[in-house]
Formats: C-alpha cells, sequence, structure tokens
C-alpha cells in the first residue's frame, strides 16, 4: 500500500496532515507508515490516542507484524488534559519523530460537539512551531472534517478501497499465510484455483479493505476443514466471498441486489435509451476514454414498477446492483450522517462499474423538516460524487414525487435523463398481464388480454400483478388450479380501485411534471373502448 504522497507531504516541512482510513485497515497504515518511515524519511513513529495509557513507539518486525513499545519518558501528570499534553510532549519532544495521533479531529472538527477551543489554538500554533523541526504529526481517523481555520493548514489524504488488480496482488501472501497456519495445526491446505478464478475472487471482494478480506479467508476457511483434516480453498469461496461481502454492505447501509427475476412490460424507449449505452460499460469504451454514463432519475405514481425497473436495468446493463439506503445511515453524531454515505459512495465506485440504485430519493433529500442541514450536506456529497465519478458507477434515483425534490437534482444535466414512468397503456397491461398470468402457469390467448386490458385503465403494474394473483387464487380455491377464466379476472378486477382514481390530483400533478421529462414508453393518445365480456365470462382462458 502506497502512502508516498503523505510521506512527501511531511518531508517538505508540513508538519500536520489528516489521513482518512477505513477503520478495519488502521493497523495495517500504521505499519506500512511505519515501515516507509523508517526506510524513506529514517523516522522513528509514534502512537497515541485516548484508548492508550501513554505514547508507544510503532515497531514492524521482520514477520511483517505490528509492534508497539511503550516509551518510557511519557510520563502524563494525573491532572493535565491527556489531548493537551501530548501536544506538549511533542513541540518539546527532543528529536526527529511522526506522530500518529489517533481519533483526535473531533476536537477540532468542523461543527462538532466535541470541539475545543483550546485544543483548536494548541493545533495551529504546533503547526507553526514544528515547521522547521523534524517532528511531524498524522491525525489518524475516519470521517475527518477539520474545522474551517485548519482546512487551509492541514492536507487531508484518503486510503481508497483496493482495486481488483491489488487485491490480486494481496492474495497469494494471504494464501501463504494460511499455509504456514494450517501447516503449524497439522493440516494440509489445498488451493483449486485458476487464474481466471483467482480473479473472479478478487472481484468477488471488491468493496472491503484487505483486512476484511483476510478475516473472510481466515472464516470461511475454518468451516471447510473435510474430515481427514484437509482444507480446501476452490471455487466454492467466490459464492462464499460475495454471500459475506452481502453481510458486511449491510451493515452500512448497502444492499447488494439481484437482478429481477420477472421481465417488465413495455417502457420500449427506456429499453431502447439503456441499450444503446450498454457498451459504454465495457473495457473497449473505457480504452477509447468514451465518457461513462452517470445515471437516471425514474419518477412515476406509487406501483408502476420502478423498483422492479431497475432490477432489469441491472439485467440489461449486466452490472451487480447496489441499493443505498440513506434513512439507515442517518446518525446522531455531527457530520457522522455525511461520512457514513460518503464511505458507502466510495465502497460502490470500489466495485464499479455498477448500478446504485437510490429508492423514493425525495424523502431523503428533501430536506423536509430538517433544520440541521443534513439532507443538504447529503445531497451535496452525492452531487458532488456524481460530477467527478469516472469509475462507472450508474446512479439510478426513483421518486414518487418530483416536486419534493431539490432543484439541484433534478435539472437537465445532473443525470444523463430524466424518465416519466406513466401508467401502463392499454397494451402495455396487456403485456404486463401476460407476464404475471404465465408466472402462474396460466397460458392467456391474446383477445381474453386485450379485453380486460381495455377494462383496466387507471391501474398500475401492481395492481396488475395483484389481480393476476388474485384470480389465480380464487381458480384455485374452486379446485381449478391453472384454469383461470375471464371472468375470474373480471371479479377480481372489480374489487381493485386504482391509487390513480383514489388519488387522481396527485397523479396528474406529477404529468405537469412529465412535461419537462423525457417518456419512457411511445405514446398511447386513448386507451380503446372496453370490450364486451359478459359473452365470454365462465370461458376457459387455458
Amino acid at each position: 500500500m502506497s502512502l508516498n504522497n503523505l510521506l512527501v507531504t511531511i518531508d517538505s516541512q508540513i508538519p500536520i496532515a489528516a489521513l482518512e482510513v477505513l477503520a478495519p485497515e488502521e493497523a495495517t497504515i500504521i505499519a506500512c507508515l511505519t515501515s516507509q518511515a523508517n526506510q524513506k524519511l529514517d523516522s522513528p513513529v509514534y502512537f497515541w490516542n485516548l484508548g492508550v495509557a501513554g505514547l508507544e513507539q510503532c515497531i514492524v518486525g521482520a514477520d511483517g507484524d505490528l509492534r508497539f513499545k511503550p516509551v518510557s519518558q511519557y510520563k502524563r501528570p494525573a491532572h493535565i488534559d491527556p489531548l493537551i499534553y501530548i501536544f506538549e510532549y511533542i513541540e518539546n519532544f527532543d528529536g526527529v519523530g511522526v506522530f500518529i495521533l489517533g481519533d483526535v479531529h473531533p476536537f477540532v472538527g468542523k461543527n462538532s460537539p466535541q470541539l475545543s477551543w483550546e485544543i483548536l489554538s494548541r493545533v495551529k500554533n504546533l503547526y507553526h512551531r514544528l515547521k522547521l523541526t523534524d517532528k511531524r504529526i498524522v491525525f489518524l481517523g475516519q470521517n475527518i472534517q477539520l474545522h474551517e481555520s485548519l482546512v487551509r493548514l492541514i492536507p487531508y489524504f484518503e486510503i481508497a478501497l483496493p482495486t481488483v488488480e491489488q487485491i490480486q496482488e494481496a492474495l497469494p501472501f494471504y494464501l501463504e499465510d494460511l499455509r504456514q497456519s494450517a501447516s503449524d495445526q497439522d493440516a494440509v491446505l489445498t488451493i483449486n484455483l485458476s487464474g481466471e478464478q483467482m480473479e473472479s475472487l478478487a472481484r468477488a471482494v471488491l468493496g472491503l479493505t484487505l483486512e476484511e478480506i483476510r478475516d473472510f479467508l481466515r472464516l470461511t476457511l475454518k468451516g471447510s476443514r473435510t474430515a481427514q483434516g484437509e482444507w480446501i480453498i476452490d471455487s466454492g469461496f467466490i459464492s462464499k466471498a460475495v454471500e459475506y461481502k452481502t453481510r458486511m454492505l449491510k451493515q452500512m447501509g448497502i444492499e447488494l441486489g439481484k437482478g429481477a427475476t420477472i421481465p417488465f412490460g413495455g417502457l420500449d424507449l427506456l429499453r431502447e435509451w439503456l441499450n444503446r449505452r450498454k457498451r459504454l460499460f465495457t473495457q473497449q469504451a473505457r480504452l477509447l476514454s468514451l465518457p461513462q454514463p452517470k445515471g437516471v432519475l425514474l419518477a412515476g405514481p406509487p406501483g408502476v414498477g420502478k423498483g422492479l425497473l431497475t432490477k432489469n436495468i441491472a439485467n440489461i446493463l449486466n452490472l451487480p446492483l447496489l441499493q443505498l439506503d440513506i434513512a439507515s445511515m442517518l446518525g446522531s453524531l455531527v457530520g457522522e450522517s455525511e461520512g457514513n454515505v460518503r464511505r458507502a459512495l466510495k465502497t460502490a465506485e470500489a466495485i464499479a462499474p455498477c448500478i446504485l440504485w437510490v429508492d423514493e430519493v425525495e424523502k431523503a433529500l428533501s430536506g423536509q423538516g430538517d433544520t440541521s442541514g443534513v439532507s443538504q450536506r447529503i445531497l451535496g456529497n452525492i452531487l458532488t460524487f456524481m460530477s467527478e465519478c469516472t469509475a462507472g458507477v450508474f446512479v439510478v434515483a426513483t421518486c414518487n414525487d418530483p416536486s419534493a425534490l431539490p432543484s439541484e437534482l433534478k435539472r437537465k444535466g445532473r443525470f444523463d435523463e430524466n424518465f416519466f414512468v406513466d401508467l401502463p397503456s392499454q397494451p402495455e397491461r396487456a403485456q404486463i398481464l401476460r407476464i404475471h398470468l404465465e408466472r402462474f402457469g396460466i397460458s392467456v390467448e391474446d383477445e381474453y388480454l386485450e379485453a380486460i386490458a381495455a377494462n383496466t385503465a387507471k391501474f398500475s403494474g401492481a395492481e396488475l400483478e395483484t389481480l393476476a394473483s388474485e384470480a389465480a387464487l380464487l381458480a384455485f380455491e374452486q379446485n381449478r388450479p391453472q384454469k383461470v377464466t375471464l371472468g375470474d379476472l373480471e371479479e377480481c378486477r372489480q374489487t381493485i380501485t386504482p391509487l390513480a382514481i383514489q388519488d387522481a390530483a396527485a397523479v396528474e400533478k406529477m404529468r405537469e411534471w412529465a412535461k419537462t421529462a423525457r417518456a419512457a414508453s411511445t405514446a398511447i393518445a386513448q386507451d380503446q373502448p372496453a370490450k364486451s365480456i359478459r359473452t365470454a365470462r365462465h370461458r376457459n382462458m387455458n
């Protein structure tokens, strides 16, 4: 892991720097920084945070393991604040040293309730007084947001999640460690992975830190021991890696979703638009430096199938699907929510190319009832990410009420396109009904589909799905499994009042907004007049 930029900075008379690192990687980063500072700067490295009793020197052994040796000269009087004392100790320290101070940033953080003006002043003083010395300070932690008075003094660095190439480079070393561990326990480790499977394993763990990948290998290997005492790593580890990553991402508010198992009906214009951009996510397009699609905003009444459509987009573009649950990321501490969102976006960037789905985006980013400005800052993070990310993260934002969206998000150019997903037209309703009836093994003739589609004006996709399932259940209850009649469908239809009728004003309001968006399907001027269904009421549809 390279820390060259940080080392160049602290070797250039810049006395203090901040380093953002994910918690699982802290020990790895400290070891790496220690090793490189020893070699390139000929400087010892020390570690301190509020959780240790004193100052410790960091030592990397010949085996690469990190050890901490207490500094005997560091003796803090009981009556002095530990944070103030460590700053005094560094200022009076006679010699060369890089001091890693963990989790100090809340005391000098922007809008932090723990902000201490005394600590803030001491940091500024240290910055100027250490410039001409060989002593350097590195603030280490998560969600680092420095106070305005420090932003232009202290350079900020961030350790990115590992790329697939970095993971492939690290895997052989991890596997060799596991082989040695197995040997120490009188066991045999067998690795049955081809070069292609090794790459697939590396791609399966994209989005995890190297330390999390190492933990996954250890944990999974323990459960793979055979009755003969043999440990085996084979292609089965790839699916286990996806399961492990799914659990880890869920704790961060990211759902690793799957593509749709049910196709969507209609929406021919959106389907055509997606197919034209499918090749832009290939390696060939990236080599040609073609622009990566940024994403789409899908707005429409509830129940038209925006969620199902998003899963189908994953299938069409052949990309993994991540669902961002912003509500689960909201924290009580100042800056915690924004930090969680930034970390999730960085994870999506590491997994890219992928689809990032933000469902009901208006609820998370409208800012209604938010007096602290969290929604606005989260919106800023997402907008910055969308404008700067070039890794191939395709953002799909779904929305039931575009009027509640902040104007910065829905303006032209923010997404590649804003699509309006309207209630299905009559031909689309027939197509949707066919899809859902066939899920129950029910074969349908076109004339019956056309008849029921003509009588389901203002039905959404979800309501048509309910209609199909209710008719299938009715036939089953009457001992006619998979023998659905047009009469069954009509009987069930009469029990459903579409939301578009219950809340007609909201639907019409959305259609006003739709005039500024792009239609997802070819416009159908008017549904055809309803066909008579009385003569076919009891005819079997199979």
